[in-house]
């Protein structure tokens, strides 16, 4: 590294950091964090010139001498500071399109012999050069005025910012099963939550529990397992009112409960029909139940509406119906019952947080936070929402003030709840490994991708030699390319913003590019032997889905929409053009003739000849396309049997496959993730989900 940058001394801050050149280390008072040395080395350089534009080839070469200019190293370094210096919203380390990155801040240098100086230019030595030509005697007479405008200016001006501070982390639960969500009482005495044992197959097996948080110990609210989804307190009636997944409806129940919080009697609230999702729910002191839904059977669709059921009167209506200008996916009642916080996205795809009045049906916007999802909690004090994107824990104030909190997890930290100075939280863990056998071998499958931790989404290329995929395996989710041959890796999407909702990447034909999508922003990787690049599609908002073999084609969902439409995006013209089939719950692929098929109940459909191919073939529960046809999973309960289907040969039902194929299905067909040519991929999945608290402390 340029040895001009080590004139600068050992210790500095920045904002409220505090840097330590020497040890690696960045510090507040509440948190520790040490960084590599390659990105405290980028630090120091971007700390010698604050507030100047440096360009990445030049940060390069101070931080990485002697080697191939990377552009990567730089965008993955410059994240990690980003992520140790809390810079989400990238403020303080500002990128400058095309021109390369700067430091905005001023810089205090720490130095024990002569106190804290600030570095406001460009130059350190300039500045001490500046310090030496004033007299000794007009130096302590400065110094002593800047003293005195210093305690001034904190005892008239320092505005008293209270910080939130998370200590003393205990679990509440910690059994093998998979807590799936909890709601703590408002007294802080109970916790009711839904429970998933990993033994058991499907949401029809979870368990309703309630423990009592004082004396540990915990009892079933029913005897019955069933698909639970959520479930909130009704203290009036002091009882709890869950939601369930029915085999054609959703239906909202209500347990009666005793003084000592054990269950008396269970009744049916309202069933409906016209759904097959709703969201996590709130009950207010008039008995209203307040829910978002849908009938695509998930949050991700975009298109749910807001509903008010009273419980004495059974009188509903729509208080928000779906539309393409905001897209509600979360809500959380505030603690005086007054209003609605309202999480959703905007029509350009940003997650927009807004308070709903709940007397005069006003809404106003908060705040505009990223694009990430989230899930949210008010503050008790409802002058504040404690935000989760599963990572990460911010407020946001009313103003529209955002702040990180000193808690990050390397888990998935969902459904937050305070009560009582206290935040819950469910903290869901999982290692997901990629394996791979050969169909006609049908050997033990093999782990080819392991990281302890979540890789997932396995995609083959054409010429079956590379697996793409998705691995948290650094924190957040990126994409890689391994070589089955040679065990090399490649990370080809490095996710410098941050951002969590990835998607699968598809390869073209030709196993040059790969299609994929963050946050429903889609991307195509150019893939050279030894570069890529990176191009994004601003044109369209959505989730790709296939390329086309016969145009320069990709076949995606519309997100910009509310209605998941098919579509299909031209990238020579960048034109988009709608194919007017709704996604739903459809598993979609296209044939070699690019007709789009379509998988859903059973049932697989050829839109380009309106056409049923396969219906119900005992129990079709999966299909993995190739080039001829396609195999297809079926069978009832654990028993499953793989068959395939030849286009060519439309009038039959497809052949099963021999009895050793059978046999290796017994075992491991459950597990397959995609089929192409000889290979078959297969995932390895270890997940539980434990309860957590955390006591919350204000500071000042």
């Amino acid at each position: 590294m340029d040895s001009s940058y080590k004139n600068l001394p050992k210790k500095i801050s920045i904002n409220e950091f505090r840097v330590d050149f020497g040890t690696g280390q960045i510090s507040t008072d509440t948190k520790i964090e040490v960084i590599e040395p390659k990105v405290m080395d980028l630090l120091r350089v971007l700390c010698g010139a604050p507030k100047q534009v440096h360009r990445a080839e030049v940060l390069f070469e101070k931080v990485w001498p002697r080697s191939i200019y990377s552009p990567n190293s730089v965008r993955r370094n410059i994240a990690l500071l980003r992520q140790a210096l809390s810079d989400e919203d990238k403020t303080l380390i500002k990128t400058h399109p095309k021109r390369g990155y700067s430091l905005e801040a001023s810089i205090k240098l720490i130095d024990s012999a002569n106190g804290e100086t600030e570095q406001q230019g460009s130059s350190l030595e300039v500045q001490k050069s500046a310090l030496l030509k004033i007299k000794p005697s007009n130096l302590a007479l400065i110094c002593l005025i800047l003293c005195i405008v210093a305690v001034s200016s904190v005892v008239l001006f320092k505005p008293q910012k209270s910080k939130i501070q998370l200590l003393n982390l205990s679990p509440i639960t910690s059994s093998n099963d998979k807590e799936r969500y909890m709601q703590v009482s408002p007294d802080g005495r109970y916790m009711a939550y839904i429970q998933s044992g990993l033994s058991q197959r499907g949401p029809s097996q979870r368990r309703l529990l309630l423990k009592d948080l004082v004396t540990q110990k915990e009892w079933p609210l029913s005897q019955n397992a069933k698909a639970y989804t959520y479930l909130a307190w009704d203290v009036h009636l002091n009882s709890i009112v869950y939601s369930s997944k029915e085999q054609n409806n959703i239906s909202f129940n209500r347990i009666l409960l005793d003084a000592q919080r054990k269950p008396v009697s269970e009744q049916i609230l309202f069933q409906r029909q016209d759904i097959t999702w709703n969201s996590v729910f709130f009950i207010d002191d008039k008995q209203n139940l307040y829910y978002l839904a849908n009938n695509n059977s998930s949050e991700h669709s975009r298109n749910a509406s807001l509903y008010k059921h009273n419980l004495n009167t059974g009188l509903s209506e729509t208080i928000l119906s779906p539309n393409d200008d905001y897209k509600p996916y979360k809500i959380s009642l505030s603690p005086t019952q007054s209003r609605l916080a309202i999480l959703g996205f905007n029509k350009h795809g940003i997650s927009e947080l807004k308070s709903l009045e709940l007397n005069s049906r006003r809404i106003t916007s908060i705040a505009e936070i990223d694009h990430n999802w989230h899930f949210l909690s008010w503050f008790e004090n409802e002058n504040a929402l404690l935000l989760s994107n599963g990572s990460q824990l911010k407020q946001l104030n009313l103003s529209g003030d955002i702040t990180t909190l000193d808690y990050k997890s390397y888990n998935f930290l969902v459904y937050p709840q305070i009560v009582k100075s206290k935040l819950y939280f469910i903290e869901a863990k999982s290692d997901q490994d990629i394996l791979k056998t050969d169909l006609h071998t049908l050997a033990g499958p093999k782990k080819v991708v392991d990281s302890n931790t979540v890789d997932m989404n396995p995609s083959l290329s054409p010429d079956e030699t590379r697996i793409a995929y998705v691995s948290l395996k650094n924190g957040l989710p990126q994409i890689f390319i391994k070589h089955n041959s040679t065990g090399q890796e490649r990370l080809v999407f490095n996710n410098e913003d941050n951002e969590y909702a990835l998607t699968q990447a598809f390869w073209d034909k030709e196993g040059k590019r790969l299609v994929s999508s963050i946050n429903n922003k889609p991307f195509i990787i150019h893939l050279e032997e030894k570069h890529h690049s990176l191009q994004w599609l601003d044109k369209i908002i959505g989730v790709p889905k296939a390329w086309y073999q016969h145009s320069d084609e990709i076949l995606f969902v519309d997100k910009g929409t509310h209605t998941d439409n098919l579509n299909r995006f031209n990238l020579n013209t960048e034109v988009s053009q709608s194919l007017n089939i709704e996604l739903a719950k459809k598993q979609v692929f296209l044939d070699n003739n690019d007709n789009l098929l379509s998988f859903e109940s059973g049932e697989i459909f050829n839109h380009g000849n309106n056409t049923s191919l396969l219906s119900n073939q005992g129990t079709i529960k999966r299909l993995y396309p190739q080039k001829d046809g396609f195999y297809y999973l079926k069978g009832q309960g654990q028993r499953f049997q793989l068959a395939y289907y030849r286009f060519q040969q439309p009038d039959q039902s497809g052949e099963v496959l021999d009895n050793d194929v059978q046999i290796f299905c017994a075992e491991f067909c459950n597990q397959i993730s995609e089929i192409k040519g000889n290979t078959i991929l297969l995932k390895d999945s270890k997940n539980s989900a434990d309860i957590l608290r955390l006591e919350l402390k204000k500071t000042f």
